[in-house]
């Protein structure tokens, strides 16, 4: 089973970590037209789940810190969440949900699509 955490605690975390009280990544694992409409501020980078495991290099120095994923529904974020295990990554999260709960939950002012 892979850990979740919910789009309003993501936003507390988030807030948290901009004021210097959290540590953490945050991974996009979209696409780049998709994050042309719809970022969540914070998003440390941006690697499309199909090419996560072939791209995983960029990311290895986070490897022992804690990563919450994020896509447009939590479905692609999930199977990152898979890959990053199967790379031996220790702590991450699906955020529940993604960019949709986000505009439904946090800011109503995020466009869907």
């Amino acid at each position: 089973m892979i850990p979740e955490i919910d789009v309003k605690t993501f936003k507390k975390r988030l807030d948290a970590r901009k004021a210097g009280n959290e540590s953490f990544f945050v991974l996009d694992v979209r696409n780049p037209n998709e994050q042309e409409i719809a970022l969540i501020d914070g998003t440390d980078k941006l690697i499309p789940v199909n090419e996560l495991e072939d791209r995983i290099d960029e990311i290895l120095d986070q490897k022992e810190n804690e990563i919450l994923v994020y896509c447009r529904s939590g479905g692609r974020s999930g199977m990152a969440c898979g890959i990053l295990a199967h790379a031996g990554f220790k702590s991450y999260k699906n955020v529940a949900g993604g960019v949709l709960a986000w505009s439904d939950l946090v800011d109503p002012t995020m466009k869907k699509y």
